[in-house]
């Protein structure tokens, strides 16, 4: 598991490493570290989907966390991000952006713990819910939250695209996958024959989806184009509201 510490005063970065070392011996866990002194040398180096988690300083010289953040949300929305800082000035930029928590400086290892047990229990619920298929005479077991779209040509073959990109051509229909994934909110019909995962739409047109990434589809008719909007934007705000309740929650408000 890959774990980003973006702050620049080294003793404090490594007390948060030294916690999440503890952490991790404790329930048999292994963990990796990358730690940047400086948000511009997070932001040159960083990949999409590398880590599990991002611990960011507020208060660092140059950028600011939340600077690298709003930079975050655009490309990796989904990424937990963690802020860590001195103060609770910048708990209203920390809400907005949607930050996975706030952690008041010195970190204390109750807190800290606290958070990760609720983290690791929330991917585990998250990547339980599963889509099975064959491709290429390979058997694929795919995480619901990593799958970016699912298409059809009108064969009985499906293309399922994940979020690194990669395409898998599988011997399905798309009713039978459809009827599937009925349950399942984060799923959207966008066009005759095509899924995509709401929670990779970067924005959508009169006319088109544009998925994170650049992958573009066209929209059904003017009238259902406005449907399939008015479904992602109720999806966003609820999921939104959803992680707000949570955190007032842990909050005891």
């Amino acid at each position: 598991m890959n774990i980003a510490i973006v702050d620049d005063r080294q003793a404090e970065a490594n007390a948060l490493k030294g916690l999440l070392s503890e952490y991790a011996g404790r329930d048999g866990l292994v963990f990796s570290f990358d730690e940047y002194t400086s948000g511009e040398a997070f932001l040159e180096n960083y990949e999409a989907f590398r880590y599990m988690i991002i611990f960011l300083d507020i208060y660092m010289d140059g950028m600011t966390g939340i600077d690298v953040a709003e930079q975050l949300k655009r490309s990796d929305p989904d990424t937990p991000i963690v802020f860590l800082t001195t103060s609770s000035d910048h708990m209203g930029a920390a809400l907005s952006i949607h930050a996975y928590d706030y952690i008041r400086k010195p970190v204390e290892k109750k807190r800290l713990f606290g958070m990760m047990d609720d983290l690791l229990r929330r991917q585990t619920e998250l990547h339980a819910k599963t889509l099975s298929f064959s491709s290429d005479k390979v058997d694929f077991v795919l995480p619901l939250a990593d799958i970016v779209s699912i298409g059809t040509d009108g064969t009985n073959y499906l293309t399922i695209t994940d979020k690194t990109g990669t395409e898998h051509r599988t011997r399905r229909t798309f009713s039978g996958v459809c009827e599937e994934l009925a349950d399942e909110n984060r799923f959207l019909s966008v066009n005759r024959g095509v899924l995509v995962n709401m929670d990779y739409i970067s924005r959508l047109t009169d006319t088109e989806c544009i998925l994170r990434g650049g992958a573009t589809y066209p929209l059904f008719t003017k009238k259902k184009g406005k449907d399939v909007k008015e479904k992602w934007k109720n999806y966003v705000l609820n999921r939104a509201r959803d992680g707000q309740d949570e955190k007032l929650r842990e909050e005891g408000l």
